[in-house]
């Protein structure tokens, strides 16, 4: 015995198809919030490239620095970004600074430079305490390995 043909069928199909959404034969827009930082990150600078190394397929990329503001307050972070074979960027390492990044350190940095070196990449600027208002400045110089930084600093007179 053979079945009749439902009529409800055709328009489930239609309203199956209306749901499921539209394809997007171009790609997917992206939104500003894909990229979006921490609302405290007030300086972000891509400053110098580190080399791939000998090894083939181990990367190499550039050096960021990301510097927020919070307690008012600096917080400073050093990162090597690599792309991948999609190009997607990524940090491979983050190196951030004891002598800032206590949130009760006080510390504001303003005149804030990076220069590229033979060597990876040389950071300064003006710190100023908010304990005692002395002012100096900091210098981080970074290598081509992640992680390789000195930090030092500087009494101004």
């Amino acid at each position: 015995m053979r079945r009749a043909p439902s009529p409800i069928a055709p328009w489930l199909a239609a309203a199956l198809l209306a749901c499921a959404g539209h394809a997007h034969a171009l790609g997917q827009d992206m939104p500003y919030e894909s990229f979006t930082a921490a609302p405290d990150v007030d300086w972000v600078k891509v400053c110098g490239q580190w080399p791939a190394p000998v090894h083939p397929g181990e990367g190499g990329g550039t050096y960021r620095i990301v510097h927020a503001t919070r307690y008012a307050q600096s917080f400073l972070y050093l990162q090597w970004i690599a792309r991948d074979r999609t190009d997607s960027a990524a940090a491979v390492h983050t190196e951030g600074f004891a002598q800032i990044n206590n949130d009760h350190a006080a510390i504001t940095l303003s005149q804030m430079s990076c220069l590229p070196t033979r060597r990876g990449i040389r950071f300064t600027a003006r710190a100023q305490s908010g304990h005692d208002d002395s002012v100096f400045r900091i210098t981080i110089d970074a290598g081509h390995n992640p992680g390789e930084v000195r930090f030092r600093t500087t009494q101004k007179r």
